[in-house]
């Protein structure tokens, strides 16, 4: 199995485990890039992008992210409050007045990043021509009332959150740019590799590499039978926050230009590991533009607090997954460093992005052989152990 790319001598064991995903696990084309103290020491990839295997997975290849997504739509805010022009204690409202209807008024900024502000799931229908809309999608977001009250639960915002962090970025960016506007315009020209929420119809997609979806037998084998039956009543919050609009219910779907043309902030990226990789560890690094100030970096490494109500989340019927200022924290359900300080992003699939701020250490994973598992993947797990033990030798 040929890869291809860069890698420092001393972090070789972690591109043997790379190459096992494809000898072991089933990997059709992925990359991989990792930071450690700032210094990019893997940047490899390696495979094909096309089911047929008949074209090589490249440098520059793409892929859709799928909720990695709402890493890169929570480091765009983290990058407005390191410039002053938010505090994530401030209500919504403030900044968006609209909001403010039917029980929202309340409703901070921190809640609604922490998945707590109860806006998980849409009543309304949504479908392309509204998201396409950002007028008509504005209106439905504000004139939804929360599924619970404000900061008692917490309730996975599967897709809502990238809509809701969009809005409020037009509203607090001085030059009231969208998710798509800000990334594109501010973010990509200040890192290496491409990351994406929406691209343009001219976009040459020839470079997009095509997913292959896991079947709907093997997703429903890999879920809590808790979760599972919620997809047979479609009045339930889990129903309405998982398949509205309805073409997110096939994956296949994200195939299409037509669907990753739209601003989807929460699960409609594009990107590849070195992207991934080079903006999260942008922010903590003293010598880059995106370095976070000393308030927001603080603020990000902080463990978030138990809701009132506690730690089973509503749309995914177990233990909550852990969030805070729209990042993912590590839990005991998923592990993904021992630092409680840690930041990441997971996709369905298998796609990554953490930063360990202890270790100095970023790490991002793309692919478009998508696995079924929630969580813990093998092939995530592959990468994860190798690094560890290559830190924890102090070999580096």
């Amino acid at each position: 199995m040929k890869i291809e790319g860069n890698i420092d001598q001393d972090y070789a064991e972690i591109a043997d485990a790379f190459r096992n995903n494809f000898l072991l696990n089933g990997e059709i084309g992925a990359s991989l890039c990792m930071y450690h103290e700032h210094e990019k020491v893997i940047d490899i990839w390696g495979g094909f992008k096309d089911l047929e295997r008949n074209k090589k997975w490249d440098e520059n290849t793409l892929v859709p992210i799928f909720s990695t997504t709402k890493a890169v739509a929570a480091s765009c805010l983290a990058i407005c409050h390191s410039r002053g022009l938010f505090d994530y204690k401030d209500r919504v409202y403030e900044y968006w007045p609209e909001f403010g209807i039917g029980g929202k008024r309340e409703i901070t900024i921190e809640q609604l990043l922490q998945h707590r502000a109860g806006l998980s799931a849409i009543d309304r229908k949504l479908n392309v021509n509204i998201i396409r809309d950002q007028r008509s999608l504005d209106k439905v977001l504000a004139g939804q009332p929360p599924h619970w009250h404000p900061g008692n639960y917490q309730g996975y915002h599967v897709w809502t959150i990238g809509w809701y962090i969009s809005s409020l970025l037009l509203r607090i960016d001085p030059k009231k740019r969208t998710l798509k506007e800000f990334l594109e315009q501010e973010v990509l020209p200040e890192i290496e590799g491409e990351v994406r929420i929406g691209i343009d119809k001219n976009y040459d997609s020839a470079g997009i590499a095509t997913l292959k979806p896991f079947s709907k037998i093997k997703g429903i084998l890999s879920m809590p039978l808790t979760f599972v039956l919620e997809f047979f009543k479609p009045w339930s919050l889990t129903y309405k926050s998982m398949l509205n609009p309805s073409f997110v219910s096939n994956h296949s779907n994200f195939n299409k230009p037509e669907i990753l043309q739209l601003e989807i902030g929460a699960g409609g990226g594009i990107g590849n590991a070195r992207g991934l990789a080079s903006l999260i560890d942008s922010l903590t690094n003293e010598n880059h533009p995106f370095c976070l100030g000393k308030q927001t970096a603080e603020y990000l490494m902080n463990y978030p607090d138990e809701p009132i109500k506690g730690w089973s989340d509503l749309v995914f019927k177990q233990d909550a997954f852990r969030f805070h200022a729209g990042f993912m924290k590590p839990s005991e359900r998923h592990n993904f460093s021992d630092s409680p300080k840690a930041i990441g992003g997971f996709g369905a699939g298998g796609s990554f992005v953490l930063h360990d701020p202890d270790q100095k250490l970023t790490i991002a994973y793309t692919m478009n052989n998508m696995s079924s598992e929630m969580m813990n993947m093998k092939r995530e797990l592959n990468i994860r152990n190798a690094v560890n033990k290559i830190i924890s030798d102090s070999r580096v």
